[in-house]
């Protein structure tokens, strides 16, 4: 894609709740990838190689942007719970890891 994120955003998407200033954080790649705080969105490029240099990747690219009224630990329950839902159970990481972390992040909160 090779454009920066925080154009990405603002001008081909709507932008965040509340304006850039108030982008807690965001998703670059779907649920699947390490989230990117608002520091590393200021400047980040969305491409494969961009990406992998800040500890993150592109996945999907299917971006999840969270504005400073989100909390982490719930969002990030809310996609285990799915990912522990959808589970097909055929591997023992995903059958037992994504229960261990439901049970983790709900004692968090």
């Amino acid at each position: 894609m090779s454009i920066p994120l925080r154009e990405l955003i603002e001008r081909h998407a709507g932008g965040v709740i509340g304006g850039w200033e108030n982008l807690k954080a965001i998703i670059p790649g779907g649920s699947s990838v390490p989230l990117l705080p608002k520091k590393i969105c200021d400047d980040v490029i969305m491409d494969f190689d961009s990406l992998v240099s800040v500890k993150s990747g592109l996945g999907t690219a299917g971006v999840i942007v969270m504005n400073n009224q989100t909390d982490i630990i719930d969002a990030i329950l809310r996609l285990s719970k799915f990912y522990k839902h959808e589970s097909c159970g055929q591997c023992t990481p995903c059958r037992e890891g994504t229960g261990w972390l439901v049970s983790i992040l709900e004692r968090m909160k």
